[in-house]
């Protein structure tokens, strides 16, 4: 807690021997174990409380996360297994199952119908 080295600690006790003499100073050490210990069970009991307090919220949006989250992997493993049917039926289906009415072939399309307009000789008209 206060991070203080055997130096540190030599020189605080001769300190306190100086200031406060033979007589008082056991006294005053002891004094300051209660202090310590006394500071170290209000530390802890607060931080019991603070958790304590704080359960009570954090179970619950643990419960608002989760069960959303639940019914999004029910659904994505729902419709995984819906997308795996579908596809297995499709390998599975005869070629004589299977609509060939819909498909073009290349012979079939018109060569003069293009996707492109028209390119046109005469330029655009400028604006001078």
């Amino acid at each position: 807690m206060f991070n203080l080295s055997g130096s540190e600690l030599v020189f605080i006790a001769i300190l306190g021997l100086i200031v406060l003499g033979p007589e008082k100073l056991p006294g005053a050490m002891r004094r300051a174990g209660q202090v310590y210990r006394e500071i170290r069970n209000i530390s802890s009991n607060v931080q019991r409380q603070v958790n304590e307090v704080m359960e009570e919220p954090m179970r619950e949006v643990r419960k608002l996360v989760e069960e959303p989250a639940k019914e999004v992997k029910n659904t994505a493993a729902a419709a995984a297994a819906a997308f795996k049917a579908a596809t297995d039926s499709q390998i599975a289906a005869k070629p004589s199952e299977v609509d060939t009415t819909s498909t073009s072939k290349p012979s079939d399309v018109d060569a003069t119908s293009s996707a492109e307009p028209p390119v046109s000789d005469t330029a655009p008209p400028t604006n001078t």
